[in-house]
């Protein structure tokens, strides 16, 4: 890369209901976090339907 390159990564989290609501940059839309499978258990979380864990999005970004 030729040139110099600075970014700065913006995000904004909010809590509702148990589960975290994280805003990215300028997307307007908030990417859900909660918890599903083993961790619903571990954590005690809420019944309710399954939502991805911050542990599964870093798993696929590492993937992907």
């Amino acid at each position: 890369m030729p040139d110099d390159f600075e970014y700065i990564s913006r995000a904004r989290i909010e809590y509702e209901g148990g589960d975290r609501h994280a805003y990215l940059g300028e997307v307007p839309e908030p990417v859900v976090y909660g918890v599903q499978g083993a961790l619903r258990q571990y954590y005690g979380a809420k019944e309710g339907p399954p939502i991805a864990s911050t542990l599964d999005h870093i798993v696929a970004a590492v993937a992907g």
